[in-house]
C-alpha cells in the first residue's frame, strides 16, 4: 500500500509540473499543424485513411469471441469511437477545402452558414469532440481493465 501511496504522488507530481511548464509558455500554441501546398494536404488525408483503415481492421479483430477479457471490449469501442472520429475529420477536411476563402464565410467571429457545404463543415467540426473524448476514455478505461484482468490471472 505505500508503494501505491508513492507511485501516485509521484504521478501527481509528474503531471503537476507538465502542466506547469505547458502553462507557463503560453505564446505559441503547437497544437495545429498548417499543411501548406496540395502535397501537404495529400499526405495528411493519406493519413487519414491509413487510420480510418487500421481502426476497421482493430474493430474487426477485437470483435473475435475468444478475446475473453473485458478490457478487449472497452478498447474495440475505443476502436470504434476513434473511426467515427476520423470520418468525421476527414469529412471536416473535405468540406474546408471545398468552402470559398474565410473572409466569405465569417463576419468577425460569427460563422456564416448558407449553404450545404458550410453547413456540413460547421456541424462536423462541431462533432469532433463528440467522438474523440469518449475514443480516449474507452481506451484508458480497457487498458485499465486489461492491467486488472491481468494481475489476476497471475495470481
Amino acid at each position: 500500500m505505500v508503494m501505491v501511496k508513492k507511485a501516485l504522488k509521484f504521478a501527481l507530481l509528474k503531471s503537476a509540473a507538465v502542466i506547469t511548464i505547458v502553462l507557463a509558455d503560453w505564446g505559441s500554441a503547437w497544437a495545429v499543424q498548417q499543411h501548406p501546398g496540395d502535397e501537404g494536404f495529400d499526405a495528411h488525408m493519406m493519413a487519414h485513411v491509413f487510420l480510418i483503415a487500421s481502426m476497421v481492421y482493430l474493430f474487426a479483430v477485437l470483435g473475435k469471441p475468444s478475446l475473453r477479457l473485458s478490457g478487449w471490449k472497452l478498447i474495440r469501442l475505443a476502436a470504434l469511437f476513434f473511426l467515427l472520429w476520423n470520418v468525421d475529420v476527414s469529412i471536416t477536411h473535405i468540406t474546408g477545402l471545398l468552402m470559398a476563402p474565410k473572409e466569405h464565410y465569417f463576419k468577425g467571429s460569427w460563422m456564416l452558414v448558407e449553404d450545404l457545404k458550410t453547413e456540413l463543415y460547421y456541424v462536423t467540426r462541431l462533432a469532433e469532440y463528440f467522438f474523440l473524448v469518449p475514443a480516449f476514455l474507452f481506451m484508458a478505461l480497457g487498458l485499465r481493465r486489461l492491467e486488472t484482468e491481468l494481475r489476476r490471472e497471475k495470481e
